[in-house]
């Protein structure tokens, strides 16, 4: 039989926000405080004098030792029970146990004090749930995944800003010998299967450590935008960027970096990283089948211009020949008219860079060269197509009629390319008007300047027009209305167009007369201007 506690004992005890209870060897209760009653759920009337082992039904939640023989052992035992409350409850608590002993130093009882952790054991075992299904998604899914530290960042960052700089974006651009520092502190310290396969050699170890060795120079700045975005609280950075592998290769990757609050506080970045290298390879594979085919396109062109290239050519050889014959017969008078003679060489020589530029806009037509951008002056561009296409136009007696701004600013643009568009237009609207027989063959080709500082040229004919069910078709590749086109025509001029940032509009004219009525916008250059 235990001794008994004592009043100012139990006061005591009664203090405790712990379960205390008492109980002799054989396991009959003898104290129960408040904190046992809000606990367990017995009054301590019930409790006391009740056997603890039956009555909470206690079943210890390791296998481990049996707990009476660590306590007879050692004097005292510390352990997890589970046990059932009066409402039939199962309840996990901690539990501690000491060996009270009497003056001969037998063992008479044992105190034990008591807190449930149902709640905690819970929670950590959500946890643990959580972390399971957040580590099975880093490594299996299909994308790149580093957890990076960067506290020396933080260090060195924490300085800079000290020291007065407060432009974080300007100072980058201006010091990226800075960010080469900040990204030799930044540290991979977990990353996923993905991350060894598309970075590594498959060695996850050898890819741990500094980040510096995989971000290339042209990439330093999607680097500085984390550490700016991160500073400003925003919650992630998104881009697309270039990053190295460790055997040097470069990829293109999607990028994206977190920056949650608590893995800031801890000094913590998380980052995804998505491989478009196979996507970037297929839209390269895209953009020179266009290419291709858009120089197929040009070669087929040049077959339908060839009787204007043929009168282009013979009207200035024509001309020399005139001159030369005119000014062999000046020289040849008794009294020779040199003056006469200087003015047909003159226009010899006029005549002769005509028709070179005639046989090098052919030849650039021709040839597969990348656009050579430079400012072109809209008006002029007009101009040259239309003395390019005169044989076409005169040919089906067709009369082009010029309305053209005063005054345009430049633009940005491939002037063969460009030249190609306006001589594509003009031809289909003379084939247009020529294929209907329209009585009245007329084409305007007008030029003006919108208030946003736009470009907008127009090419207006008056043949039968577009038929409706092939306004939406127009711009498809290879649909044609022509029996011996390729329809590879408009979808050109629109690529060539879209390529400088402009738009082509195709539509009926709407001035109650026939016809059709193309749109062409263009960016004009700013503070440079161009006169009729």
């Amino acid at each position: 039989m235990p001794r008994p506690i004592t009043r100012a004992e139990a006061e005591v005890l009664e203090l405790f926000h712990d379960s205390v209870f008492v109980r002799d060897m054989g396991g009959t209760i003898h104290f129960w405080n408040s904190a046992s009653e809000s606990l367990y759920g017995w009054p301590s009337q019930q409790a006391v004098g009740n056997d603890a082992v039956t009555m909470l039904k206690c079943e210890p939640a390791q296998n481990d030792e049996d707990p009476y023989t660590r306590l007879l052992a050692d004097g005292q035992w510390q352990g997890e029970l589970y046990r059932t409350t009066g409402s039939g409850n199962r309840c996990l608590v901690n539990a501690r146990w000491s060996l009270r002993r009497d003056a001969a130093g037998n063992p008479i009882g044992i105190l034990e004090t008591a807190h449930d952790i149902s709640s905690t054991k819970e929670t950590e075992q959500r946890l643990k749930e959580s972390e399971y299904r957040y580590r099975n998604l880093f490594q299996a899914m299909a994308a790149s995944f580093w957890e990076l530290d960067f506290t020396g960042v933080g260090v060195r960052l924490k300085a800079l800003l000290e020291s007065g700089v407060t432009d974080l974006e300007s100072y980058f651009l201006e010091h990226p010998e800075v960010i080469r520092e900040y990204l030799r502190n930044t540290r991979i310290v977990d990353l996923n299967d993905h991350s060894v396969r598309l970075f590594g050699r498959g060695d996850r170890e050898e890819m741990l450590g500094s980040v510096d060795r995989y971000w290339p120079d042209a990439s330093l700045q999607t680097y500085a935008r984390c550490v700016v975005k991160s500073l400003a609280k925003q919650p992630n950075n998104i881009e697309v960027t270039r990053l190295k592998t460790i055997d040097g290769r470069e990829l293109e990757c999607l990028f994206t970096a977190c920056f949650s609050k608590e893995n800031i506080a801890k000094g913590i970045i998380l980052i995804g990283i998505i491989d478009l290298s196979e996507q970037v390879a297929a839209r390269h594979a895209l953009e020179v089948m266009q290419t291709e085919l858009a120089h197929v396109a040009r070669i087929s062109s040049l077959g339908e211009m060839s009787a204007s290239i043929a009168h282009e050519i013979n009207q200035p050889l024509a001309a020399i020949s005139t001159y030369a014959e005119a000014g062999l017969r000046w020289l040849l008078r008794p009294e020779p008219d040199l003056k006469e003679v200087e003015i047909a060489l003159r226009r010899i020589v006029d005549d002769a860079q005509r028709t070179d530029d005639v046989i090098k806009r052919i030849r650039s037509m021709a040839l597969r060269r990348p656009a050579e951008e430079v400012e072109v002056a809209l008006n002029d561009v007009i101009r040259e197509s239309l003395q390019f296409t005169r044989h076409e136009l005169t040919r089906n007696a067709v009369e082009p009629v010029l309305n053209l701004a005063p005054t345009l600013p430049m633009v940005r643009a491939d002037r063969v390319l460009l030249q190609q568009v306006i001589v594509n237009l003009l031809m289909n609207a003379a084939q247009a008007m020529a294929s209907a027989n329209s009585p009245t063959r007329e084409l305007t080709l007008q030029s003006r300047q919108l208030r946003n500082g736009t470009i907008e040229v127009h090419v207006i004919d008056s043949g039968p027009g577009i038929a409706p069910e092939h306004l939406e078709k127009l711009f498809e590749s290879f649909f044609t209305t022509k029996p011996t086109g390729m329809g590879m025509g408009l979808p050109i001029c629109r690529s060539i167009i879209e390529g400088i940032g402009g738009t082509i509009c195709l539509a009926n004219r709407e001035d109650g007369r026939t016809g059709a009525r193309i749109t062409l916008t263009f960016p004009g250059l700013p503070a440079s201007t161009q006169a009729v």
